[in-house]
């Protein structure tokens, strides 16, 4: 793997839990999964790309070490636009909405745009095809 537990761990800002590492460590490996597989979704090798630029395994460990920590982090709280709580009489308050830095949905890591671009990857799709020549304006003369 490139990123072990013991390396995501030590930048947490909170200790995990044996029953939290053991699921870091499945999040770390997927992490690495979806990585590869955007490369080679564009065609490339990853690996072979990694051993030629040093710092591409660099820049994939970032990447990795932000996905994972982004869900750990945020945790059960995705999609949670804002939370309120008051102590006498006891009242509580959540509210969902969408999640608007996209960094993390239910049950899986997300590969954004600032990620694709740091490894190097197209972030977005150009159209391809042939098209015929847009008219020119105006399309008739007016007398």
């Amino acid at each position: 793997m490139l990123v072990e537990l013991d390396d995501l761990a030590s930048r947490l800002p909170v200790a995990l839990s044996p029953d939290d590492a053991v699921r870091v460590t499945v999040l770390l490996s997927d992490a690495e999964e979806i990585v590869r597989d955007a490369f080679a979704r564009v065609g490339r090798d990853f690996d072979a790309e990694a051993a030629a630029s040093p710092w591409l395994d660099h820049a994939a460990k970032r990447v990795i070490r932000d996905m994972v920590a982004a869900a750990v982090m945020i945790g059960g709280n995705v999609g949670q636009a804002s939370a309120s709580s008051t102590t006498g009489a006891e009242s509580d308050s959540v509210t969902f909405g969408t999640d608007a830095l996209g960094v993390v949905g239910f049950g899986r890591l997300i590969l954004t745009a600032a990620h694709r671009e740091e490894l190097g990857l197209p972030v977005t799709a150009l159209p391809s095809g042939r098209f015929p020549a847009p008219w020119r304006w105006p399309e008739r003369r007016l007398r």
